[in-house]
C-alpha cells in the first residue's frame, strides 16, 4: 500500500455546474419515488425502509445519485486524470 497513487479530482464542481437536479440538463437524480416494498426499479433489490405519506411511496436508492450522464461525467474526469497517476 505504500506505493498507492492518489490524485484529487478538483474539477467535479466545475464539471457538474448547470447539471444539478433542478437544471434542465440534470446529471443527478432528485427525489425518486418507487413502489412500496421495492423502493427501486430493479428486481431483486431488498425493500427500502424509508416510506413517506400513506406508505404508497418510498424513497428509491437512486434518489440524489448520478444518472447515466452523471456517471459519464465522473468517468470523463477520472479518465482525464489517469496521466497524473502514470497511466496511459
Amino acid at each position: 500500500m505504500g506505493d498507492a497513487k492518489i490524485v484529487y479530482l478538483d474539477k467535479v464542481i466545475e464539471k457538474f455546474t448547470n447539471h444539478a437536479g433542478c437544471d434542465s440538463d440534470e446529471w443527478i437524480n432528485k427525489f425518486v419515488d418507487g413502489p412500496n416494498g421495492d423502493g427501486d426499479f430493479d428486481q431483486g433489490n431488498r425493500p427500502t425502509q424509508v416510506c413517506i405519506t400513506n406508505n404508497t411511496l418510498c424513497f428509491s436508492r437512486t434518489s440524489f445519485h448520478p444518472k447515466n450522464s452523471g456517471t459519464t461525467g465522473y468517468a470523463d474526469l477520472i479518465t482525464a486524470s489517469w496521466f497524473l497517476l502514470g497511466y496511459s
